[in-house]
């Protein structure tokens, strides 16, 4: 249990830092990049895209997934990473 709380608190934001691509759920839209989220507390989470603002409840960023519960209507949602490609570089 202390293991967790410790990752929750020290080691998911540095986690959250990307760009996230939308896979299943709620949409948010897409793509949402870290500038783009706020982080109230280590619980909730403000995510702000084109002038609306969303507020959802961070279950958890692992295995370049975040997965988000939104708070009224308690809906699961799944963004996946967005890799970056070396074809552009």
């Amino acid at each position: 249990m202390f293991l967790l709380l410790l990752d929750r608190f020290f080691f998911l934001p540095g986690r959250m830092n990307a760009t996230w691509e939308f896979k299943k759920g709620l949409f948010f839209g897409d793509p949402i990049s870290y500038e783009n989220i706020e982080i109230i507390n280590n619980l909730e989470i403000r995510i702000n895209k084109t002038g609306k603002s969303y507020s959802c409840y961070l279950l958890g960023c692992y295995y370049g997934n975040l997965y988000l519960l939104e708070t009224q209507t308690l809906q699961y949602t799944k963004y996946c990473i967005i890799e970056k490609s070396s074809f552009l570089d």
